[in-house]
């Protein structure tokens, strides 16, 4: 599959992963990718209340999650900004949340649209 991804700048998704999780069956790859961003959106949406309210529990709660589920599913690019979040709640720090909160939701945005260009005519 790696002869259809862009070549330009670092890999935002991890291609091989995602293959690997949905063996290349290109409906499940389209249901999981769904089923990621749908799931991510929700995360993300928590995630800013969380900071807000310097829940630093629930910062680590789901700044973990969204990192698991992102390398599960080869969505990579979203989990380094993730693992900060999730490693200074750890510490008890909410402080600065605001940047890699930025960079995670810019990743997103950034793999949903290489996906999709990616799925469109992905054919297994």
């Amino acid at each position: 599959m790696t002869d259809s991804l862009p070549s330009d700048g670092p890999p935002l998704i991890d291609f091989d992963q995602l293959h690997a999780a949905t063996d290349g069956d290109a409906e499940v790859m389209r249901e999981l990718v769904a089923l990621y961003f749908q799931q991510a959106d929700e995360i993300m949406a928590g995630l800013r209340a969380a900071v807000q309210k310097r829940d630093v529990a629930e910062v680590n709660h789901l700044a973990h999650k969204l990192a698991g589920s992102s390398l599960a599913c080869g969505m990579s690019a979203a989990a380094p900004p993730l693992r900060v979040l999730e490693h200074n709640a750890r510490e008890g720090r909410v402080d600065g949340a605001e940047e890699p909160l930025a960079l995670a939701a810019r990743q997103i945005e950034l793999m949903r649209a290489q996906i999709e260009t990616v799925l469109v005519n992905y054919k297994k």
